[in-house]
């Protein structure tokens, strides 16, 4: 039986996934449009994939394959969402981009998500129809899609086809609660609208029954048995001001102490073997998504934003170019 809270949430959804649709339809978003859309017979019930190819591609050359699944706290959006990253990667990475899509709370409960994406993505990377080099597959998520892929990453039946995972601002840690992750932001005074929705979307997302624990990979990424159980290449991006950020760079900086060899600094982070640390200065969660109120903190987040979109796609580039014949 469906509660308040219930019927409060269906009602964003149905309110976002209709903007969604109108703000990057062919009309108001002619740039960022997918060369083509598909539904996988795995999960017909979803919005179909969002297929992005290179401009000035063959169409017979085989290009490498980022997967990529949106964000919306487990419960909103779809694959519309992310048109304008998935634009971007592909032509600037030279890559086939999918989006894919998910369940969502409460209707579906964890780990519907979870297979969902494991599901699709092993369909794409399948795909007959798709020119792709299968050797070079990497997995990048946002926010909720960022946590379903560093956890399906480590799911062995996806694990030995994906050479890389970006993760952009995800939530990899449940073993603390909405209260403790806003203390470990710099700056209380700067809004965090998740903070608020935190509580509830995790009991939206979990059967109470039957909930999983809280360091179980599936929910909570960070827990990785080993270095072999993540892809080769791992970038974690967190935003100085959002509650995920301390756990981000945890996840990150535990990945580092796994190798021998020194952090090296990098203009907004570092790296080091198998991994790379980005933070964003100066930005709330999902800062792409929402404009700022002044013309001097618009330009900084789109200047946040363009940097952010390079940091990846070097990534991609260098991931791209490093594998082969796995």
């Amino acid at each position: 039986m469906w509660s308040l809270e219930h019927v409060q949430w269906a009602c964003i959804r149905a309110v976002a996934n209709t903007s969604l649709y109108v703000r990057h339809s062919p009309w108001l978003s002619p740039t960022t449009q997918p060369d083509s859309v598909k539904t996988y017979q795995c999960r017909p019930n979803l919005y179909p994939c969002r297929v992005f190819t290179p401009r000035g591609h063959n169409g017979q050359d085989a290009l490498p394959l980022v997967i990529r699944a949106h964000g919306g706290g487990f419960i909103v959006n779809n694959p519309t969402v992310d048109d304008p990253i998935a634009r971007h990667l592909a032509d600037n990475a030279r890559c086939i981009v999918v989006s894919i899509d998910y369940g969502k709370a409460p209707q579906n409960k964890f780990p519907a998500a979870y297979e969902d994406v494991i599901a699709q993505s092993l369909a794409v990377i399948d795909d007959p129809d798709l020119p792709l080099d299968r050797s070079k597959v990497v997995l990048c998520g946002s926010s909720a899609g960022g946590n379903l892929l560093l956890a399906a990453a480590q799911d062995p039946r996806l694990l030995s086809k994906v050479v890389g995972v970006a993760a952009i601002y995800p939530v990899v840690d449940l073993t603390t609660d909405g209260d403790a992750k806003m203390a470990t932001r710099p700056d209380a005074s700067v809004p965090d609208f998740i903070g608020n929705s935190y509580s509830s979307i995790t009991r939206l997302l979990f059967d109470a029954a039957q909930k999983p624990s809280s360091t179980d990979t599936r929910i909570s990424p960070t827990y990785f048995a080993t270095r072999d159980s993540l892809p080769p290449n791992v970038l974690l991006i967190g935003c100085e001001h959002d509650m995920f950020c301390h756990e981000d760079e945890a996840m990150a900086n535990k990945l580092a102490a796994l190798s021998t060899e020194a952090k090296v600094n990098t203009e907004a982070g570092w790296r080091a073997p198998g991994v790379q640390w980005h933070k964003v200065l100066g930005q709330p969660h999902a800062f792409e998504a929402f404009p700022a109120k002044t013309p001097e903190k618009e330009k900084a987040r789109t200047d946040a934003l363009d940097a952010m979109y390079s940091v990846i796609s070097k990534w991609l580039i260098d991931v791209f170019s490093n594998s082969g014949g796995k």
